[in-house]
């Protein structure tokens, strides 16, 4: 069948039924178009529309049937010119990212950096904010893909994620700090301490809360702030602790600064996640395949992408 006589029925289906607007709009006669549907009617021996006096009423149970399947046939069609036309060309466009900003350092610097080097005609932007904030911006759709932490809070149906990274969170101190001996940390240690976190806008934050909450850690006080830097080089000239994902002391030099691991440690699992859609971009794909790909090529567990 030609897709054409899927795209007449779709279109006398929308116009109700109404054979003389649909051929407006189809600009193609109405003599004509009642013979194709006259025409594929015999042909294949079923009824299509309900009928009174000559004049198209409603479908049939199977003229609902063809109508769902000729919508997503029709769709699909459009869908695989697309695709093709932009297979052809060479790849161009923009797309929007965000990613928490010491996961951009620790974690994306790479990639990111040979994206935008080997794919000039791709604009990227890069939107640095809290995990919390980037999952907002994805789900009203101001972002393409976005860097979360899971478990995130988005549903399932909306979202897919890609696991890029497993690893576990440890605290920083300065070296001079008592706790700095131990060869693991236990949460109670916590206790009567100063802790330097991430602010609310950020996932980490959360997380440390919720499990200091689970092991009735009574703190001295806790400073927040969005710097990730900032928290870290406060730990080095006083007795403040803080508390990263544990490949920073792999990544960054911290003279002064120590990292302890937990007996039970939070652990720390980032993703790339992008809406559910109909259809996505060309560049879209390209640039969360080649995100994919990087990382698959690099051990995840405890890895920095590099």
């Amino acid at each position: 069948m030609d897709i054409r006589y899927l795209e007449y029925f779709i279109e006398i289906v929308n116009c109700k039924f109404n054979l003389s607007a649909a051929s407006k709009k189809l600009k193609v006669s109405q003599p004509a178009l009642s013979q194709v549907i006259k025409s594929f009617e015999t042909g294949e021996n079923i009824q299509l529309f309900e009928r009174f006096k000559g004049r198209l009423q409603s479908l049939t149970p199977s003229g609902k049937v063809f109508y769902r399947n000729a919508l997503l046939l029709t769709e699909n069609y459009r869908n695989m010119l697309e695709e093709l036309r932009e297979s052809s060309i060479k790849i161009r466009g923009k797309i929007r990212i965000g990613v928490p900003p010491l996961i951009l350092g620790i974690t994306f610097s790479e990639v990111l950096s040979t994206l935008i080097s080997d794919n000039p005609d791709i604009e990227i932007e890069i939107v640095e904010a809290g995990s919390v904030e980037l999952e907002e911006m994805l789900v009203s759709k101001e972002l393409d893909l976005a860097v979360l932490i899971l478990p995130t809070g988005i549903d399932s149906e909306v979202i897919d994620e890609h696991l890029i990274q497993e690893s576990e969170l440890a605290a920083f101190m300065s070296t001079d700090n008592p706790l700095a001996k131990k060869r693991k940390l236990l949460w109670s240690d916590l206790n009567n301490q100063t802790l330097a976190l991430q602010d609310s806008s950020f996932a980490l934050h959360h997380k440390i809360k919720h499990r200091l909450d689970e092991e009735n850690v009574q703190l001295k006080k806790i400073i927040t702030s969005k710097s990730w830097d900032f928290l870290l080089m406060s730990t080095k000239k006083s007795s403040f602790i803080t508390i990263f994902q544990s490949p920073i002391k792999d990544i960054f030099s911290l003279d002064g600064i120590v990292k302890v691991p937990f007996a039970d440690p939070i652990p720390w699992r980032v993703a790339i996640c992008q809406t559910h859609k109909k259809r996505h971009t060309h560049v879209e794909n390209f640039v969360l395949k080649t995100i994919i790909e990087h990382f698959a090529g690099n051990d995840i567990k405890g890895g920095s992408g590099r």
